[in-house]
């Protein structure tokens, strides 16, 4: 985890890193830093409460998802 202190201010500054470089369906990296890691793990749990979610949270959950290059832009990560 990246944690900074900036000396002028009173607060810290935590650093999420995922990069995704790839094409849906082809090989993907994925690179990230151990924030990063920790805020994947979280979105893919987050997918177990897919089909509980109202209409906008799974519209939200299936862009997330295809930010993260894991569904195409037509695709939905489960049909209900």
């Amino acid at each position: 985890m990246t944690t900074k202190i900036d000396p002028n201010q009173n607060f810290t500054i935590n650093e999420f890193y995922i990069k995704v470089k790839g094409d849906y369906g082809k090989e993907k990296t994925v690179r990230v830093n151990d924030m990063g890691d920790k805020l994947l793990t979280l979105i893919t749990d987050l997918g177990w409460d897919y089909q509980r979610m109202s209409m906008s949270g799974r519209e939200t959950y299936d862009e997330i998802q295809q930010l993260l290059g894991t569904i195409t832009e037509d695709e939905v990560y489960m049909e209900i």
